[in-house]
């Protein structure tokens, strides 16, 4: 007995827990399926809360719809909204009809037709569905009847000041009529020949004013043909001035072709002195010193000793110079031997000179083309200045553009510095720019040196201003000339007296020297140098 009862033990334990655990899950089970029975309702009911409030909302914002309408402040969708969604006897139509009866009654009206015809309801259909709402709310309709009181009041002023006017123009009009009858009963009074003479006065008056009229009409023909003559007159100056020019340029060109064929300014110059020695490096002794007023710096021209005898022909020589289309020609020229400047005086007859060579021999008056054997200075060659002679030289005047190096300056202030330096009085020369004398020209003065003319043309740019350049220039060579001044032209004159300077200075640069002596800007077009 005792075997059996320890064998049956496990097998009630077991029993026992799966009875016990058989309830638990029972319970459990039960528990789950309650919560989710809950959980169902609540969803339930939550949704019908939510669709509820979405109804709410629907319905509010249709209302503020309709009230925005009434208003007169209605947004852009709102009157579509509202009609489309309007239906008989709803919410909408009953707020309408709420807000017209309360319109009506606080109007003080019976029904709308009592109503200003400003005032427009909005309208509900047989079936009670609103129709579309007026096209201003109540805003404008309340404005309306403002705007209306105000012209009434306006158009009440107006007939008032218009009565008083039409009354004033009763009253003027009865003291026209009288002062009418007034006049006529006095007309009728005035004697006849009082009457003759005012009919005289009114016809006299008539005829000056026809009269006046017809002189007037006169006076206008005549003013009018004067404005046609005078027009007329200034064309033809306008013509005669340019032919004026186009002469002035003429006769200036013809002046420089007769100067051509007159003869030789220094046709009788005289030898100054002689080459008494060369020495080494181009240095020379001459018989001239400080007896016959030599000074360091004053220049010779070096010719043959038989200059004399066969005279310029002997020296003239075929050189090329460039013309004006680009090219060369062929050109005969005065060639002298060559140039010498005297550097140190030693004695009272005797001086150093030394050879002049210039920067630009293919523009100098001597250099490129002389032969060495045959042009080269030699003892005894004779010396030559146009314008000193010993213990004496010529006095001078200058006029024109003196660019003895060819860069577009003008070197006159150089020139004078360098003849007074030799020794060559300068007793005046002509300011370009202020267009006077600096200095005086007399009777004393023995040449007056030309220098370059300004360049002008028919297309230049600044040829009136040159035009009036030359024109100054030419009355200051005049007015030497009446005193007796022989006018020379400085090729000729710096050739004969040594002073080194460039033979063919380009046109372009010559104009380029002469535009700080106009009164405009530009270089213009080139034309041919003066002689």
């Amino acid at each position: 007995m005792a075997k059996t009862k320890e064998a049956s033990t496990p097998l009630i334990c077991a029993v026992v827990f799966f009875v016990l655990t058989t309830i638990a899950f029972g319970v459990m089970w039960y528990l789950s399926y309650s919560e989710m029975d809950t959980h169902v309702n609540n969803k339930k009911n939550a949704e019908k809360d939510l669709a509820a409030m979405r109804t709410s909302k629907d319905e509010a914002e249709r209302l503020a719809r309709v009230y925005r309408i009434l208003a007169g402040v209605s947004r852009d969708d709102d009157v579509q909204v509202v009609t489309t969604e309007a239906k008989p006897n709803d919410k909408i139509a009953v707020e309408v009809k709420q807000f017209n009866d309360t319109l009506i009654k606080k109007s003080g009206v019976a029904d709308a037709a009592g109503l200003p015809k400003e005032i427009e309801l909005w309208a509900i259909d047989a079936n009670g569905k609103v129709g579309t709402p007026p096209p201003e709310g109540l805003i404008g309709q309340v404005a309306k009847l403002n705007r209306k009181d105000t012209l009434y009041e306006s158009i009440e002023k107006a007939l008032a000041n218009y009565q008083k006017l039409a009354q004033s123009m009763v009253d003027d009009a009865k003291r026209l009529q009288a002062a009418a009858a007034a006049l006529k009963e006095a007309s009728d009074k005035f004697p006849a020949d009082v009457k003759k003479q005012v009919a005289d006065v009114v016809a006299a008056f008539d005829k000056r004013t026809e009269t006046y009229q017809k002189d007037m009409a006169k006076a206008s023909k005549d003013l009018t043909d004067a404005n046609d003559a005078r027009e007329l007159a200034a064309r033809e100056l306008r013509r005669a001035t340019a032919n004026i020019k186009d002469l002035q340029q003429d006769n200036q060109r013809l002046a420089q072709e007769v100067n051509k064929g007159d003869r030789d300014t220094f046709s009788f110059d005289e030898p100054q002195g002689k080459i008494l020695r060369k020495l080494p490096d181009g240095v020379y002794e001459i018989n001239l010193g400080s007896a016959a007023n030599v000074r360091p710096g004053l220049t010779f021209t070096v010719q043959p000793r038989d200059f004399q005898e066969k005279g310029r022909e002997s020296r003239m020589r075929s050189v090329r110079v460039p013309d004006p289309k680009g090219g060369f020609k062929s050109v005969d020229k005065f060639i002298p031997r060559g140039a010498v400047e005297v550097y140190e005086v030693l004695g009272p007859n005797l001086s150093l000179a030394r050879f002049q060579r210039s920067a630009d021999p293919q523009n100098s008056p001597y250099g490129a083309e002389l032969d060495p054997v045959r042009d080269g200075i030699v003892v005894g060659d004779l010396l030559f200045n146009s314008v000193w002679r010993k213990g004496v030289a010529d006095r001078v005047a200058l006029v024109g553009i003196f660019d003895i190096n060819g860069d577009g300056i003008d070197d006159i202030e150089t020139v004078v510095r360098d003849l007074t330096k030799m020794g060559i009085p300068v007793d005046a020369y002509f300011d370009m720019k202020k267009r006077v004398w600096v200095g005086q020209v007399t009777e004393r003065t023995r040449y007056v040196v030309e220098g370059y003319y300004p360049i002008n043309s028919a297309t230049d740019p600044n040829r009136d201003e040159k035009t009036k350049l030359l024109n100054t220039m030419s009355a200051a060579i005049n007015e030497t000339k009446q005193k007796g001044v022989t006018a020379v032209n400085f090729r000729d004159f710096f050739g004969r007296m040594g002073f080194k300077f460039r033979l063919d200075v380009a046109d372009d640069r010559i104009n380029q020297a002469t535009v700080p002596y106009l009164n405009n800007v530009g270089v213009g077009d080139p034309a041919p140098p003066a002689p």
